[in-house]
């Protein structure tokens, strides 16, 4: 369903229509199947904004996608609102809202599915499913009648989208047939509602089975489940949706592999039984012994390293990630088969670049690690409680392995598992607010705009507790008093709307304003961190992307909301463009 050239040509027409009409009067048979206010909802297809708007306006957070660069632009100029949040996107792939890690209770498909040729509405369906929360349902419009071929139109019927919807373990909750509200003779329509009473994908029994269950020679397995976890809801930008499967950078994997292990083996923690311990964990390697001088913290992505230290890098993670292929990936299998569950394409080390940046293009450099959707959006979902129980396996393996000879040995091996220092993470946002001090610049609470002096607090947007990350991006200077109301609360998406122009000033100020190195560094960990940045983001993306982060965070975990003191109202296109403008 990609961008149709009619509605590029004809939108300011089409829009008039759309909006001519009422979602009440449109979207009838609908109207009792909504789910509770505050839900999330996708609408594919969105048009105009009119559903999104009148949704948005009842207390929903909208994903509204639509292919149509013009129906988009006019869309965002009707209806400003910070509760719709608007994604170029089309179906079937739909790979753009699939990078935001997000699960919705609604998807709703107005008028779209006669737009999705007949060979690919499978893999469309199949898409939605994986999308849906727990109990959610999709919302489908059928129009039947002659197709419009102009208008990029195909024939659609009920018995068809009824046969594919089983294929997927969804069922018809609700039909409603009705006569066409422009008044077309020759077109009527027909509402479908599908539900999953469940996830339907069964990868939390999976994950259960593979770290509870599946026989262990070392702590490979675990770590390696644990890298893909943490990756999954910590560096979610750097993958790359496809039909099936979710593919990272075999770098990545690897790096975060050295970053979990290197405090580890520097405590000489056992990671296999001691019948194996004379030959020692394989990648263990000179390359990886000549890293001792480099901190965990420090392996991440936009680090820079040179000369010899560079080059022992470089080798470690390639000799881990061989390590990792032909290891880990290869033995964790689908119960009852030989057939690996991850897919490894591992490339050739080539020459060292010197300096080397732990960026983008050197992570996929190493290669590719594929994992199956189903289990990626398990773990992104649910790291929360999946990975407390990755951590307390590898704990009880190493006391194991260990036979009892350090008493202290399992407090010992959960603090090195530990993923970041929070000190280490907050003392350069904090150096940002001295210097700028120092140069005369005043610096204010982003959350109550009042300067700040000598007290203050360097604040985690998102709660350290909830989703451990130092990135600068989410690195705010609060008030003390401030920064103890808010605690481990989330802030609402109202609140971080009205605080955005004083959150990119303060990024202006403290990082892109610095040597290139440091507006490098931000961009980078935001476009690791954050879902949909474009390859040269703005702050206002940034911004953007952090609004549908917090909607990920608030459903994932449901996080008590927090709302700062208010200063004002922004509308969304205004907002944009001050942000943009700030020098």
């Amino acid at each position: 369903m990609a961008s149709l050239p009619h509605y590029d040509q004809h939108a300011a027409r089409l829009v008039e229509q759309y909006e001519s009409l009422a979602f009440e009067a449109v979207h009838d048979s609908l109207l009792d199947l909504l789910p509770p206010a505050g839900a999330t909802i996708l609408d594919v297809g969105a048009g105009s904004g009119r559903d999104a708007a009148w949704l948005a306006d009842r207390g929903y957070e909208v994903v509204a996608v639509e292919p149509s660069a013009a129906m988009l632009a006019h869309a965002r100029v009707l209806h400003p609102c910070s509760r719709i949040h608007w994604v170029a996107d089309c179906l079937p792939d739909l790979a753009q809202v699939g990078r935001l890690g997000l699960s919705f209770d609604l998807i709703l498909l107005s008028a779209v599915w006669m737009h999705i040729p007949p060979g690919q509405r499978h893999r469309a369906l199949r898409k939605l499913a994986t999308l849906l929360a727990p109990k959610g349902r999709i919302a489908i419009s059928l129009r039947l009648g002659t197709a419009d071929a102009e208008r990029g139109m195909f024939a659609v019927s009920l018995p068809e989208l009824v046969g594919m919807a089983q294929q997927f373990g969804l069922r018809i909750v609700h039909t409603h047939n009705s006569a066409d509200r422009l008044g077309r003779s020759e077109v009527s329509w027909t509402s479908v509602v599908l539900g999953l009473p469940d996830d339907g994908l069964g990868a939390l029994p999976l994950l259960r089975h593979l770290i509870l269950v599946d026989s262990k020679a070392s702590t490979y397995k675990i770590a390696l489940l644990r890298v893909l976890a943490r990756i999954a809801d910590s560096a979610a930008g750097l993958a790359r949706h496809e039909d099936e499967s979710v593919v990272v950078p075999l770098g990545l994997v690897s790096l975060f592999w050295l970053r979990m292990f290197k405090p580890l083996i520097e405590h000489a923690l056992p990671q296999m039984p001691a019948s194996r311990l004379g030959t020692g964990p394989g990648f263990v390697t000179h390359s990886f012994l000549e890293l001792r001088p480099v901190t965990a913290v420090e392996l991440r992505i936009g680090s820079t390293f040179s000369g010899p230290t560079a080059k022992h890098l470089h080798r470690s993670l390639s000799e881990i990630s061989e390590l990792i292929r032909n290891m880990p990936a290869n033995y964790l299998r689908w119960p009852s088969s030989d057939e690996p569950i991850f897919k490894v394409a591992r490339r050739r080390m080539v020459a060292t670049p010197d300096p080397l940046q732990i960026d983008a293009a050197f992570l996929w450099s190493l290669g590719e690690f594929r994992i199956p959707m189903e289990l990626w959006q398990a773990m992104s979902h649910y790291n929360v409680w999946i990975e407390p129980v990755l951590v307390a396996e590898w704990v009880r393996l190493i006391a194991s392995y260990d036979g009892g000879a350090r008493p202290d040995i399992g407090p010992l091996a959960n603090s090195l598992l530990a993923w970041v220092d929070p000190a280490r993470d907050t003392s350069f946002a904090r150096a940002a607010v001295e210097r700028m001090r120092a140069d005369g610049k005043p610096v204010y609470c982003v959350w109550s705009g009042a300067r700040l002096l000598d007290q203050y607090d360097i604040d985690h947007c998102f709660p350290f507790s909830a989703w451990p990350c130092g990135d600068a991006w989410n690195l705010m200077p609060a008030s003390k008093q401030i920064n103890m109301q808010k605690s481990d609360r989330l802030v609402t998406q109202a609140a971080l709307e009205r605080a955005s122009d004083s959150i990119a000033t303060w990024w202006h100020s403290a990082f892109l304003e610095q040597e290139d190195g440091k507006r490098r560094q931000f961009f980078l960990e935001a476009s690791q961190t954050l879902p949909i940045l474009t390859s040269s983001p703005a702050p206002a993306d940034v911004i953007d992307a952090m609004q549908m982060h917090r909607i990920r965070l608030a459903n994932d975990q449901g996080l008590r909301p927090w709302e700062p003191p208010v200063a004002g109202t922004r509308t969304t296109v205004s907002r944009r463009a001050a942000i943009d403008a700030v020098p």
